[in-house]
């Protein structure tokens, strides 16, 4: 039987670009759409394309966002991960919470189980302050668009298998009894945060040592996975940052791309009718490894 997986995707993404020697570069999301396409062939998964064009009103963005910081990006371009005015990159930091709201309408539409988003997941983003290239916490937006508006959703887990702990989903989300975050990290690396867990606020973490590799991440995911059972959400979130991989340059984690399509498998695997929202969160080898792990990951879940 043939999967459906909706990719919802911009062409202005390309143009994610803080410098030309940064580590965020926005071909990854071209890249990894390609990848996608490619592998949803030889897979007998039908893909469903969604254009990014939603720009959301500022009273979604201030949700979870001071006015004063919506202020700073999209009316003048500002932004603590680039220098002076940029409005093109506010611009494209405001479409990319669009896509990910794009995304969870077509699950909400019943268009396909999965939908991913890879310039999704922007999970260092704080209330008045962009963190670790990440400026608007798209997650954190849609999930309050969702369980505030008139969606049947009334409970959603999130997964987060960046290399980074995700703090800033964390610290937007942490007081709402409606969200479980979850994220397991390297301990070794920015933000240095997420140590323990917080089981009266549905926060989980899993802090690894330097080197982990598959077995590390299996565990706790296997973990994760227990919570999201004992939760007993409507939709997962998943923020798939292909930066555990072991070449990846900023990070000391030793994943392979097998093992971390694995875990996402695996989670399918005991949810297979959940709704599945993807954003690609972090990963910095933009030809190759990045795009390759994002594009096996999204296949898993479908």
């Amino acid at each position: 039987m043939t999967a459906s997986l909706v990719l919802v995707h911009s062409d202005e993404y390309a143009g994610w670009v803080f410098s030309s020697s940064h580590p965020t570069q926005g071909r990854r999301f071209e890249n990894a759409r390609a990848r996608l396409l490619t592998q949803a062939a030889s897979n007998d998964v039908q893909v469903i394309e969604v254009e990014s064009d939603l720009l959301p009103s500022r009273e979604l963005l201030e949700a979870v966002h001071s006015p004063e910081y919506v202020d700073a990006v999209i009316g003048r371009g500002e932004a603590g991960e680039w220098a002076g005015e940029r409005p093109d990159l506010g611009s494209i930091a405001h479409r990319m919470v669009g896509g990910t709201l794009l995304a969870a309408d077509a699950l909400m539409a019943d268009r396909a189980r999965t939908a991913v988003h890879f310039a999704g997941a922007k999970h260092h983003a704080m209330r008045d302050h962009s963190s670790g290239f990440c400026v608007f916490s798209d997650l954190a937006v849609t999930a309050k668009y969702l369980l505030d508006g008139d969606s049947p959703v009334q409970r959603i887990s999130i997964i987060d298998i960046d290399a980074h702990h995700g703090d800033g989903t964390e610290a937007l989300l942490r007081d709402d009894p409606r969200v479980q975050t979850m994220s397991v990290h390297d301990r070794s690396i920015f933000p240095g945060t997420g140590h323990a867990d917080e089981p009266e606020r549905e926060v989980f973490n899993e802090a690894l040592s330097r080197g982990s590799g598959d077995a590390e991440l299996a565990a706790a995911v296997s973990r994760f996975i227990g919570e999201v059972q004992r939760f007993n959400p409507d939709l997962l979130m998943l923020a798939i940052g292909a930066d555990g991989h072991v070449t990846d340059p900023l990070s000391s984690l030793a994943y392979s791309v097998d093992g971390m399509a694995g875990v996402i498998a695996a989670v399918r695997q005991v949810f297979p009718e959940l709704p599945i929202l993807i954003g690609g969160a972090g990963g910095y080898q933009p030809d190759d490894v990045t795009p390759e792990v994002w594009a096996r990951m999204a296949i898993a879940a479908a």
